[in-house]
Order: structure tokens, then C-alpha cells, then sequence
């Protein structure tokens, strides 16, 4: 497997890519664990938890970044956040999740560009996967079959992101379907159509059981519809 550069990192928050703006994202997925020590043992012992996650983001100040964070902060509609590590390509790894803004700061050092960092608060954990798809649709398409080796059984998210969209009335049904064996697939989830730019997380409840081979599924209407989408999927471990 070869090592990533961070150049090639890509940052989306909800529909928008704001990677001209940022130099570095820090990631960190925390699980809690609950003493459980009682009379009579020697050593310690410990339940795990529930799962966090947190975000620190940081750049160069710009008025549209600034307008981006102004209206996150103390806002409680969460807003996804998807970053592609070395991009986001069909087969990119990613990290995804709804967020919540806790912190935004700007620094105007002498001599210096001015900076700005923020910190975000998942809502719900993030999720780690991997982009299915990268995509203009213009007509109902099935993607590629993306295989895991294994199944897995304890759920997972999926999550969209439509950048742009254009047509008379288009209307986008995006949705992932798995399989066992590449041949017959099922439904996973469905998005919510989409008729324009959008982004959204759809989460699989934990205990279900994801097949071993993912595909995306685009099924447009309208008059000359056209959707530029990113759709990936993250497994619950």
C-alpha cells in the first residue's frame, strides 16, 4: 500500500469543496471505556464505551470560508464534513461525518497571511471509507462493483454529495446496493432525491450485516438532467 501526501487532501463541508482555503486537517476518533474493577482483583479491568470524534481545521482567511464558518458556528443543523485522504476519487479513502462547530478563530500576525482554525464536534461519531463513486450523471447509471473481501455485520453510513446540478425538473434517486457474490444485489439505503446541489449522510443501524461488494445505483428523471456526485460508504467495525 503506498503512503498518501497531504497535498492531494480534499475538504468538503455539505455540497462545497473548501480545499483552496485549507492547509491542514486533523482528525481524532476517541472510544470511552468505563472502570470495572471490583474486591479481590489484582488489575484493573475496562468496559469500552460510546465512540467520539473531533475535527481541528486550519487555513488561510477568506471572506468565503469566513462566511462558511460564521453560519456553523452556534448552529445546530449539523453540516457534513467530508475530507478524501490523497482525494476523493472513485476508491479513495475518506473520513466523513455530521459535525457541529465549537471554536472558530482568525490570527493576523505582522507579516503574515492571515490564518484561521476551527474545531468540530461530530454528531453521531465519523465515519472511515472509502469513495464508490465520482461521477457526472447525465442518464441512469449503475457504478462499479467496489469489494471489501469480507462482509462485515454491525452497519456503517453512506453519504452524497452532489455538487452540481442542472436540467429541466432533473431529479436524482441515488442509492447503494450490496451483494454476496457480485451477481444478485439488495438495496442498502436509499438518499433522499435529490433535486439540486445537496449533501447527505444515511446511516445502516448497527448489527446489520453489509455484504462484501458495494455498488452505486443513479436512476435520473427529467429534461436533460445532469448531477455531479460523490458517493462513498464507511463500515462500522
Amino acid at each position: 500500500m503506498g503512503f498518501k501526501h497531504g497535498k492531494d487532501t480534499k475538504v468538503f463541508f455539505g455540497n462545497t469543496e473548501f480545499s483552496t482555503f485549507i492547509n491542514s486537517v486533523d482528525l481524532t476518533r476517541t472510544a470511552d471505556i468505563a472502570e470495572t474493577t471490583v474486591f479481590g482483583k489484582g488489575s484493573k479491568t475496562f468496559t469500552v464505551g460510546q465512540k467520539d470524534g473531533v475535527a481541528t481545521i486550519a487555513g488561510f482567511y477568506d471572506t468565503t470560508m469566513d462566511t462558511q464558518l460564521n453560519t456553523m458556528l452556534g448552529n445546530a443543523t449539523n453540516t457534513l464534513l467530508l475530507v478524501g485522504t490523497g482525494g476523493v476519487d472513485a476508491t479513495d479513502g475518506c473520513s466523513f461525518g455530521n459535525i457541529l462547530e465549537t471554536n472558530y478563530g482568525e490570527s493576523s500576525p505582522v507579516g503574515e497571511i492571515v490564518a484561521f482554525s476551527c474545531d468540530l464536534q461530530s454528531n453521531n461519531g465519523l465515519y472511515n471509507g472509502s469513495v464508490l463513486e465520482n461521477n457526472t450523471y447525465t442518464t441512469t447509471a449503475t457504478g462499479t462493483a467496489r469489494d471489501n473481501t469480507i462482509p462485515t455485520i454491525n452497519g456503517g453510513a453512506g453519504f452524497l454529495v452532489i455538487t452540481t446540478a442542472s436540467g429541466s425538473t432533473p431529479t436524482a434517486t441515488i442509492k447503494i446496493q450490496h451483494s454476496a457474490d457480485n451477481s444478485t444485489y439488495v438495496d442498502l439505503l436509499t438518499f433522499t432525491q435529490a433535486t439540486g446541489a445537496t449533501s447527505e449522510i444515511k446511516q445502516v443501524a448497527k448489527g446489520t450485516t453489509v455484504n462484501r461488494y458495494l455498488k452505486v445505483v443513479a436512476t435520473l428523471g427529467g429534461t436533460s438532467p445532469s448531477f455531479s456526485a460523490i458517493i462513498g460508504f464507511g463500515r462500522n467495525n
